[in-house]
């Protein structure tokens, strides 16, 4: 049985991770895993208590855990607890400390969505400036857990071409 690499997607709203995930899952034939907490959202209109933020993270990952067994050599994570964490720091002013545990979680590669694509307001996003903030978080979350990422910039083509290689998987 091949081992199948879990990548993490993270960025700020409206950084075409959910794009990306989609697109790379469908060219490497294999699956993604959508984020639970924008359909948690969405379902709620936005109305979320604190308690909410832990379900989430323990959705998302149980959602991972499902998926691996049909995923092929890739699993594409469209976010993951680390995202969960931060909008709970954003929201109450606190996490949880079982969901500071899971945004440990670590995954084999992250690919970081940079903020430099036209933000696209969908009525449940906060705006450009708060997209920023998110980016420069995770990136400091990344670089202190020392798991391996890399920034994928520019149109979606370069950020595939990007992400192909890094996962070093080609662009044929």
């Amino acid at each position: 049985m091949t081992m199948v690499k879990r990548i993490a997607l993270l960025g700020g709203e409206s950084s075409g991770k959910s794009t990306l995930a989609a697109v790379l899952a469908e060219r490497l034939n294999t699956v993604w895993v959508e984020e639970y907490g924008r359909e948690l959202w969405v379902k709620r209109d936005a109305a979320l208590d604190f308690e909410d933020l832990l379900h989430i993270g323990e959705v998302q990952v149980l959602r991972e855990e499902k998926a691996l067994a049909r995923a092929r050599g890739f699993l594409f994570c469209d976010t993951t607890p680390l995202v969960t964490a931060f909008y709970s720091q954003a929201m109450f002013g606190r996490v949880a400390p079982e969901l500071e545990a899971l945004a440990r979680r670590t995954y084999d590669h992250s690919l970081l969505c940079a903020p430099d694509i036209p933000f696209v307001q969908d009525g449940y996003r906060e705006d450009a400036a708060f997209r920023q903030t998110q980016h420069d978080a995770y990136r400091e979350a990344l670089i202190r857990s020392g798991q391996p990422f890399t920034l994928v910039e520019g149109p979606l083509e370069r950020r595939i071409e990007t992400a192909l290689a890094v996962l070093d998987v080609g662009t044929g």
